[in-house]
């Protein structure tokens, strides 16, 4: 299983060429709340994204004042990337070996929620994720639930297809192939 070392330099300044920041606790309770209201589904706590996002360094987005788009990835280990395979890796609460801590190799990343209130903030959240999907985690694997009928419709235009056997409504996106000469901007690999 390949893995990357993240660019988190890298990282911040294409999720903030595209709208995007790393939200204080308000700002992140509001979009885990948007992000319901659109999905008509439970997010995870802010609490619980909070905890994630002080291990990865990354994992935390919004966009607009008031915030009317998120972002959440979670970057993850090779037990972490078997761990989604399998439908044993728990969104809310993952266990700590599942989660690539900052700085450390990453296998996989797993998207929480990527949602937007209007048109022109869901083209940007759009635009933020396959930013980050390609630029930053293109070496490895991407997986994402199918909340509703038009984020699968997204992730089928992206190329993800179902996987069956692990979550429910999980999709995939195994890694991009390499682009010439480059890596794709994710680092070095592990």
């Amino acid at each position: 299983m390949q893995e990357i070392r993240i660019d988190y330099t890298r990282l911040a300044l294409r999720a903030a060429e595209a709208g995007f920041r790393q939200p204080d606790f308000a700002e992140l309770s509001e979009g885990l709340r948007l992000a319901e209201r659109l999905t008509g589904q439970a997010m995870a706590t802010p609490h619980s994204i909070t905890w994630i996002d002080s291990l990865t360094g990354m994992s935390a987005w919004v966009t607009g004042e008031p915030v009317n788009g998120v972002f959440i990835a979670v970057p993850l280990t090779a037990e972490g990337v078997t761990a989604v395979r399998g439908g044993s890796f728990m969104p809310g609460w993952p266990a700590l070996a599942h989660v690539c801590e900052a700085g450390a190799p990453c296998a996989g990343v797993y998207i929480g929620v990527y949602a937007g209130a209007t048109k022109e903030t869901r083209r940007r959240v759009m635009g933020a994720a396959a930013i980050v999907r390609v630029d930053i985690f293109g070496p490895v694997p991407c997986f994402a639930r199918g909340a509703t009928e038009d984020g699968k419709r997204s992730m089928a235009s992206l190329g993800f297809v179902p996987v069956q056997g692990a979550m429910s409504d999980l999709w995939a996106q195994e890694p991009l192939p390499a682009m010439d000469g480059a890596d794709a901007g994710a680092g070095d690999a592990a």
